[in-house]
């Protein structure tokens, strides 16, 4: 998946001028750049995180594996959440999470290892394959890099 499909997930609340909820699990440089796209794109986007500034973008420093942290964020069973952790099976529990404590069926999870995107879609999430999205990218930039000019 790519992530320009996030983007359009809900190409029909945007279409009509009210941008989609979104969460952002998980921050570093990949949920940053995710969140800031969706913003950007005319979407809500909270995310949360243990190193989060909010001084960078709206959200909240806490730890995206605690309920009480989540609770705190105000995530809705409406919204979108695109889980963002560090590890794949950190980002799998906190899906899960999500999903059962809150209700959110349309879950995200960045996966890292391409591997693992079966385990992820076996429990019922969308995994959206880093390692993948960002080869596709860079090879796509290296043919369009040697095309004449």
């Amino acid at each position: 998946m790519r992530l320009q499909s996030i983007l359009t997930t809900r190409a029909e609340s945007t279409a009509s001028g009210a941008g989609h909820e979104y969460f952002v699990l998980g921050g570093g440089h990949v949920g940053t750049s995710v969140a800031r796209h969706l913003r950007t794109a005319g979407h809500a986007v909270t995310v949360v995180d243990e190193a989060h500034d909010p001084a960078d973008e709206p959200g909240i420093r806490g730890d995206p594996t605690d309920h009480r942290t989540l609770d705190a964020a105000g995530i809705t069973d409406a919204a979108t959440v695109v889980v963002a952790m560090p590890q794949d099976g950190l980002s799998l529990l906190v899906a899960q999470l999500v999903r059962t404590r809150f209700g959110v069926t349309d879950v995200r999870i960045l996966v890292r290892t391409p591997d693992r995107c079966d385990v992820v879609a076996d429990a019922g999430h969308e995994a959206i394959c880093v390692t993948t999205v960002l080869s596709d990218a860079v090879v796509a930039k290296l043919e369009t890099l040697r095309q004449p000019a």
